[in-house]
């Protein structure tokens, strides 16, 4: 009997599952899904605790992580605690660390994301709408994709938690030491976490890292390239064995 490998999608800060949905319509014929959910979140320390319960409570020995955004540096944690579990691991549009710092410069600099998290307190609304443009690359633009539909826009706790992890979170040496083969699918043009981000991945496990780079493509290219990324993973990561 064929043994079904297990994805679990981790979504990018703010986001539902429901997100995946069109990535997940093409592989889950011959993968088995699992969607983490960012609800019940109320401080940074609650995403690593989420995720990991989830595995848990799912019953999971073995799967392959697939991080988006923020849910990218949530597949490296997982990598580090649960390494046992880790068969490969997926990264779109990753990065090790958000902010700069430490002769670090493919990030976001701090005071950026700390007037972001005070601006969504007093204009929640303006806020996640500017992130949500952001999102894609000009020439994407015209893709029908409703993000909103997508957006915990009602849990002020967990967008703001969300600020903290990305202020706090710093796995880029600890990828040195990451043994799982990993996947980085990244878009030349993402304004959110730049391309240097994964070229950094890259550079830190000593060129093991397999990087594939799309053209013309902002920070969402699992829908934007969804047929695309679909193959990838599907090549990557094997459907049954």
């Amino acid at each position: 009997m064929k043994h079904q490998h297990s994805l679990v999608f981790l979504p990018g800060w703010g986001m539902k599952g429901t997100i995946w949905g069109p990535l997940e319509e093409r592989l889950k014929s011959t993968f088995a899904i699992y969607k983490v959910e960012w609800d019940g979140i109320d401080k940074a320390a609650d995403f690593k605790r989420k995720a990991l319960q989830f595995i848990e409570e799912k019953g999971l020995s073995s799967f392959v992580p697939v991080g988006w955004s923020l849910g990218a540096l949530i597949a490296l944690e997982l990598a580090f605690s649960v390494p046992e579990k880790i068969e490969r691991i997926v990264l779109i549009s990753g990065t090790s660390r958000f902010i700069q710092g430490d002769r670090y410069h493919a990030g976001w600099n701090r005071r950026i994301v700390e007037r972001m998290k005070r601006q969504l307190i007093r204009n929640r609304g303006q806020t996640i709408s500017t992130f949500i443009n952001s999102l894609l690359y000009e020439d994407e633009k015209g893709k029908e994709i409703d993000f909103i539909d997508h957006f915990h826009c009602d849990k002020p706790n967990s967008l703001e938690a969300g600020l903290d992890y990305l202020m706090s979170a710093d796995v880029r040496f600890a990828v040195r030491d990451l043994s799982a083969p990993l996947l980085l699918i990244h878009g030349e043009k993402d304004a959110i976490c730049p391309l240097s981000a994964a070229e950094d991945i890259v550079e830190q496990t000593s060129g093991k890292a397999l990087l594939y780079k799309l053209p013309k493509t902002g920070h969402a290219p699992f829908l934007t390239k969804t047929d695309e990324c679909a193959q990838l993973i599907q090549l990557f990561a094997g459907g049954e064995q």
